[in-house]
């Protein structure tokens, strides 16, 4: 009779197994899980300031990722966020402005205090745009919590 592969094995092969199969378990949660942790994404349509600071700060320089601030154009000139870009919510042509926008970045949505943020938020995904989030509390929040400005 003869025996299978499995009988043939040694008690140190199968521990070699086991072990291999022990990193590679190790392995999958450090890349996979670990890259998480260290470059979180944004899960939520709606983000904290917290979230989006983080957030921004990881991805300064990239083109595919959008801040936009929908404020007026005086209030935007007054104070702002670092690399923000303008464009008003109160314009009148403003969802055909929107509409001319790259679908395939990350749109994240400022304004004072949220409100107008979350309208334009429902506006773009009914013009489907993918990656969109806006940032819970606006420049309010993000001025309550000290975080940085330009002028």
């Amino acid at each position: 009779m003869k025996k299978s592969p499995l009988h043939s094995m040694t008690f140190q092969s199968i521990l070699c197994y086991k072990k291999l199969l022990i990193l590679i378990v190790i392995a999958y949660f450090l890349f996979f899980q670990g890259c998480e942790y260290l470059f979180p994404s944004l899960r939520s349509d709606k983000i904290t300031v917290e979230e989006a600071a983080v957030f921004l700060e990881k991805n300064k320089g990239e083109l595919d990722v959008v801040l936009m601030d929908i404020r007026t154009k005086r209030e935007f000139d007054s104070l702002r966020l670092e690399n923000s870009v303008n464009i008003d919510f109160s314009l009148p042509d403003f969802p055909e402005i929107l509409n001319k926008l790259d679908k395939e970045k990350r749109y994240i949505l400022i304004d004072q205090n949220g409100r107008k943020s979350a309208m334009a938020f429902e506006l773009m995904k009914e013009q489907r745009f993918p990656k969109i989030h806006y940032i819970i509390g606006g420049l309010n929040e993000w001025t309550r919590n000290n975080y940085p400005l330009q002028k």
